[in-house]
């Protein structure tokens, strides 16, 4: 697959998101921190000092942004299939996902909770690892997201390799591309309505050590990622162009909407004494669906209308962004825990958070790619 600036800025976008969204979960009026299990807090580190309007950005950011980061990771899956075989796609995957994520987990996991560990009542008792590696305990932190997408890649080959022509009989043409919105909305309600009719959002399946996922969502990120790969499979450049997705002010507009009648909902309860559960469990996965759908398909549009040039800071943003997503959490959880006795405004720690992390976590990956491109050469 040639280049496509607005689909990579896009990516790189989202992984900006995804680092404000955990520098701010420090301080969102609904974080607890438990000091007796620390594992069970919304959060490694929670300050004192909280800003509303975080409360937003988080809650808006869990609609969307991690669907679109598997949508998009699919986009690239059936061109690299097809250039490489399945087995060799697969053992890339592997190498790419596999070994970061082993390294995620046992390493930058511990150091990014040990903060967390060291305000708990724990710590009067030692053995920080030992009980961080517990069964039920551990945890990768957001690199459940590279397993997952291994995972889903996996199935992907595998099914390529007993069906070789799956992609092309799959893939996305033009004309069914201007369906966009009627499929992605159709897809999105079919695998969250059904499920979270009978999984609590709370609910985490968990597999083996720290392979563990959000249950109602499985399918739901499963059925976006291979949304992906389908429309990878065809001529992105056209059933992603800027004329399918021209609407994509009026979409923001009715997925803001959908979004607040989410909030709403999930906030003050429903509208109707005696409801019964089952019907507000409902209504909130379609509100849920519909908003993740109109602000995904709206953040394409406006990738593609406005991200149409290179630029030295973006591609370096987004030559590094895999890296920044691994390191970030580290960088994250040890600026949230020196600031916690600052007496600073809550937002202007959550700023001082996401710039450190992201900045760190950018040099941080540059460099190492730097060097080991060096030792390469």
């Amino acid at each position: 697959m040639n280049r496509d600036i607005a689909i990579d800025y896009l990516r790189s976008s989202v992984t900006v998101l995804v680092v404000a969204h955990h520098a701010a979960l420090a301080y969102t009026t609904f974080s607890h921190y438990d000091p007796e299990h620390y594992m069970r807090s919304t959060a490694p580190v929670v300050d004192s000092v909280r800003w509303m309007p975080l409360d937003l950005i988080i809650s808006w950011n869990d609609m969307f942004f991690m669907a679109l980061m598997f949508l998009i990771s699919g986009l690239f899956v059936a061109p690299s299939i097809m250039r490489k075989g399945a087995g060799l796609f697969l053992s890339d995957r592997v190498k790419r996902l596999g070994i970061p994520y082993v390294i995620a987990v046992t390493l930058l996991a511990p150091l990014a909770y040990y903060p967390s560990w060291l305000s708990s009542n724990a710590v009067d008792q030692g053995n920080f690892l030992r009980g961080f590696f517990a069964p039920y305990v551990w945890t990768g932190g957001p690199a459940w997201y590279l397993w997952l997408l291994l995972a889903f890649c996996i199935l992907v080959a595998f099914t390529c390799q007993i069906i070789p022509n799956l992609m092309k009989k799959l893939s996305w043409t033009a004309s069914s591309a201007r369906n966009l919105v009627v499929v992605f909305l159709a897809v999105s309600l079919l695998t969250t309505i059904p499920v979270r009719l009978i999984v609590p959002p709370e609910q985490w399946i968990v597999l083996v050590g720290p392979l563990n996922v959000q249950a109602w969502r499985l399918l739901f990120y499963f059925s976006w990622f291979l949304m992906g790969v389908f429309l990878g499979a065809g001529d992105l450049g056209e059933s992603l162009s800027r004329d399918h997705l021209k609407y994509w002010p009026i979409w923001i507009i009715a997925g803001s909407l959908a979004f607040a009648g989410h909030g709403v909902i999930l906030v003050k309860g429903t509208f109707l004494p005696g409801m019964p559960s089952w019907i507000k469990s409902t209504i909130l996965a379609a509100l849920y669906s519909i908003s993740c759908t109109f602000i995904s398909l709206a953040a394409l549009g406006f990738a593609r209308s406005f991200f149409k040039k290179a630029h030295y800071l973006a591609d370096s943003l987004t030559g590094n962004a895999y890296g920044i997503y691994i390191f970030h959490y580290v960088f994250v959880t040890w600026t949230q825990y020196y600031l916690l006795t600052g007496p600073i405004p809550a937002v202007f720690k959550f700023l001082i958070t996401f710039l450190t992390a992201l900045t760190a976590s950018w040099l941080l990956t540059a460099l190492l790619r730097r060097t080991i491109a060096g030792k390469v050469l």
